[in-house]
């Protein structure tokens, strides 16, 4: 069987993804303010700050991490041959995460020069993409203890983690449509935000019990 490597050509991408954002930073170290935005409230309005040097440094450095810390999970995995069994999705799904770290970013030092600038609908369109594409790949993830639906159902079974990530990629994808729609809509979008993610959530769960205790 084919050996997963540990550092591939998605690794150094995630790398230098995390480098630019870096070099970005550096860029514009002098001309953004002393404080950072690092955080908004419900209303959309900033209500918190970092230092400069610290909002600069933070998301790259843990962008980098999370590009080393993929490989390591997936090479620990007490299931780690079935891998190989879907690299691509795992592949799409490491670069999407770090992408949607590195827009988010982008968004906050934007916001730094421009703190007047409803957030909500940057935000609510990264998340409603990075939704999607989570949906479109999530039914192919074979079974392991890292990625995907895990319950203690689907771990136990194959066909219940194969049937429950199906049904999860629809309800994700499902959501992140939603979500994004709500980018431009804005209509009560907290609540639907909550009430869309509770569901993506909970249901593939309760559905892994229901096809598990049918079986047995």
């Amino acid at each position: 069987m084919q050996k997963l490597k540990f550092f591939t050509v998605g690794f150094f991408v995630q790398v230098l993804i995390a480098l630019i954002m870096f070099a970005v930073g550096a860029f514009l170290y002098n001309q953004l303010p002393d404080m950072i935005p690092s955080h908004w409230g419900i209303n959309g309005e900033i209500d918190s700050y970092l230092p400069k040097l610290t909002g600069i440094i933070l998301f790259p450095a843990i962008t980098l991490v999370l590009a080393f810390l993929f490989p390591l999970i997936s090479s620990i995995d007490p299931r780690k041959e079935k891998y190989v069994l879907f690299k691509r999705p795992w592949l799409v799904l490491q670069i999407s995460i770090v992408l949607f770290f590195a827009y988010m970013y982008f968004i906050t030092l934007y916001m730094a020069f421009y703190p007047a600038t409803l957030i909500v609908p940057f935000i609510f369109g990264g998340i409603g993409v990075l939704f999607i594409l989570m949906g479109n790949y999530l039914g192919k993830i074979r079974q392991n203890y890292f990625v995907g639906i895990k319950t203690p159902w689907t771990i136990d079974n194959e066909e219940v983690w194969n049937k429950t990530n199906r049904l999860g990629g629809w309800m994700f994808l499902i959501a992140g449509l939603v979500i994004f729609a709500e980018a431009f809509i804005q209509w009560h979008y907290l609540i639907i935000f909550i009430i869309t993610v509770v569901l993506a959530s909970i249901v593939p769960i309760i559905y892994s019990y229901i096809i598990f205790k049918k079986k047995k």
